[in-house]
């Protein structure tokens, strides 16, 4: 039995530089919110029932086209009131803030831009 008692304490003093230098359990990373972004550009298409619009939008000549999908909670303004997506047609200007996500782009905010008319 001493010999016994005497292998497990021998074990333990050797195995415990091990236990303490093994590397710690890394935290997990902090949950960051879906970047945002925010578009500025003319309506291409809209489906109201399926409640997506097709934005073309670009600097320069450099063109391309953003599809978003809209939800119940999208905002939708125009002028200072608040407007629904059917209200909303090919050419008309508008700034969509926006968020990525697994399934494309979702609209928060979809704000119609008045056009001076020359």
């Amino acid at each position: 039995m001493l010999r016994t008692t005497r292998m497990a304490t021998l074990a333990a003093v050797l195995l415990t530089p091990f236990v303490a230098s093994a590397p710690a359990r890394p935290l997990p990373a902090p949950v960051q919110a879906a970047p945002s972004y925010t578009y500025h550009g003319t309506v291409h298409a809209v489906n109201v029932r399926s409640g997506w619009l097709d934005l073309i939008t670009g600097v320069g000549m450099a063109l391309r086209m953003v599809h978003m999908t809209t939800q119940p909670t999208t905002l939708f303004a125009a002028a200072g009131r608040s407007i629904r997506l059917g209200d909303l047609k090919p050419g008309d200007v508008v700034s969509a803030e926006c968020r990525s996500t697994a399934a494309g782009m979702v609209a928060g905010r979809i704000e119609r831009i008045e056009v001076p008319t020359p």
